[in-house]
């Protein structure tokens, strides 16, 4: 299996812990014992393992960002399709969220900016690490005598 792969599994796994955890977080304001009592075990355990898929395939996907052959922007764009693809499925299906719904636009609102700010933090640190590659590089040649 390569590295990609054990990469995406791993950071998959993680994932489905943190989403499950995060189901379990919202749920627990309103109650488990009412939701379980409102909607029975099935539902609770669905809510539970639509959480877990969500985190699993958004963290699972962060493996892009080693395709080295891969542009920044490229793999952030497709980054954030497989995110907004995974939350909108999920979403709707679960009833987490409804089309035309206020929050639903400002929630996907703020993933826009977010992804944006994300992309920019990143290109700007690998802007500055090319810079000191190559001012270390100039540094070496000067020491070599090399033009």
């Amino acid at each position: 299996m390569s590295e990609f792969w054990k990469k995406t599994l791993f950071w998959g796994a993680v994932g489905f812990v943190l989403g499950m955890l995060v189901s379990l977080g919202f749920l627990l304001p309103m109650g488990i014992a009412q939701y379980y009592a409102r909607h029975g075990s099935g539902r609770l355990a669905l809510q539970l393992l639509a959480g877990g898929a969500l985190g699993a395939i958004n963290m699972g996907s962060t493996s892009i960002y080693s395709l080295e052959r891969w542009s920044l922007l490229r793999c952030t764009l497709t980054h954030f399709c497989i995110a907004m693809t995974t939350y909108f499925t999920v979403g709707f299906s679960m009833g987490w969220i409804r089309l035309g719904d206020a929050f639903t636009l400002w929630l996907s609102a703020i993933m826009v900016v977010v992804y944006f700010i994300i992309w920019l933090i990143m290109y700007l640190q690998g802007k500055r690490d090319i810079r000191k590659i190559n001012e270390a590089l100039k540094r070496w040649k000067d020491e070599q005598g090399i033009e």
